[in-house]
């Protein structure tokens, strides 16, 4: 044991000594991190050769559903992710586990983690990527050095157009993928999925549209307390709000699988794990408008159209109602990169109650 260890302070002393004289005197930076690699690689990963694709794969566990194919239609892979530099620095992940054992697991903030979609091919994805897809069956896993010259989402017909056309700021990466599904268009899956959910916990529930030049297409779905309740004579009927009301909110937003990303609630926040001390737990204020567009939060229009949508179908304080849509009435394909709580195409839940109303008819 003590032989190894030995052994592989010995090569890495070399690799760095080694790799200072060749950035030292290579004429080119892709010389040194042709060189540099092959080294790497020599020193921690003795015997593993470059495929015919241009990666080192350093593990390719098999799966046991369909090949992933090339064609101009499955443009997307559903997939675990982890990215790691060569000296094992962690730049991203999507696996729960590893960030559990990492002691990065921030569930506290309600961070999502599990797979992603992620769209391939060129322009898209970079070539190494696809390159590391390539004669992968779904479910397996596979890790891979992806060389430097390979990280660009412009695509050459041999290694040395790679190497000939290096982007000065890239470097070698290590990826691990796990491809759980590929499919032409994500927005199909998961109105597929938002409609399978709504018929287990809603039954028939019809699909609605808030927008007037828009029909309904299945992508957003509302329900209120009040939906089928008998309001009695006009005379009886609750007062309703004005399109200029002031009023205040609670809400909660889930992912499908459950997940609570946001709410103003505290006991739904402690629940969900994502209770954070510093934040204050109240209804928050909001401003209807004549138009679902203008209604505003804090003074703030910013908000995403099937939060508004649905708050424009509310009427009554005391109300409570729940919207679900897909995520082109939510974060669409790129999902909340400033928080990282709701991947791509992710359809949504949100639970709304009315608390306060004030202007009222």
């Amino acid at each position: 044991m003590k032989k190894n260890r030995y052994i592989i302070l010995l090569g890495a002393l070399a690799l760095m000594t080694v790799s200072a004289c060749i950035k030292e005197d290579s004429t080119s930076n892709a010389t040194y991190q042709k060189q540099y690699l092959q080294l790497w690689i020599d020193t921690y990963h003795p015997g593993v050769s470059q495929n015919s694709d241009g990666l080192y794969i350093l593990e390719d566990i098999p799966g046991t559903g369909s090949a992933i194919e090339w064609g101009e239609n499955d443009d997307y892979v559903y997939a675990d992710v982890t990215i790691r530099t060569l000296d094992g620095t962690i730049s991203s992940s999507t696996d729960i586990k590893l960030a559990q054992q990492l002691g990065t697991y921030d569930k506290k903030n309600g961070v999502y983690y599990g797979p992603r979609f992620y769209k391939i091919g060129e322009g898209s994805s970079y070539a190494g990527v696809d390159a590391l897809y390539n004669g992968m069956n779904l479910g397996g896993t596979r890790t891979a050095v992806i060389p430097s010259w390979m990280i660009t989402t412009s695509r050459y017909n041999t290694q040395q157009e790679y190497l000939n056309n290096l982007p000065s700021n890239s470097s070698h990466l290590i990826y691990t993928v796990r491809p759980r599904m590929q499919c032409e268009d994500p927005t199909m899956v998961e109105l597929d999925s938002l409609k399978k959910y709504v018929t287990a916990h809603y039954g028939d529930l019809a699909s609605i549209s808030y927008k007037d030049d828009e029909a309904a297409d299945g992508t957003f779905y509302f329900i209120s307390d009040l939906t089928n309740a008998d309001m009695g004579e006009e005379e009886s009927e609750p007062t309703k709000r004005t399109s200029t009301t002031t009023a205040t909110i609670n809400y909660t937003g889930r992912l499908l699988n459950g997940q609570v990303f946001d709410t103003t609630v505290e006991k739904v926040a402690k629940d969900a794990g994502i209770y954070n001390a510093s934040k204050t737990y109240s209804p928050v204020s909001i401003t209807f408008a004549e138009k679902w567009s203008e209604i505003s939060m804090g003074g703030s229009t910013s908000l995403i159209d099937g939060f508004k949508g649905a708050l424009f179908q509310m009427n009554y304080p005391g109300e409570k109602a729940t919207a679900l849509f897909t995520s082109t009435h939510g974060y669409g394909e790129t999902g909340d990169t400033q928080t990282n709580k709701i991947p791509g195409y992710s359809p949504l839940i949100f639970e709304f109650e009315l608390v306060t109303v004030s202007d009222l008819e």
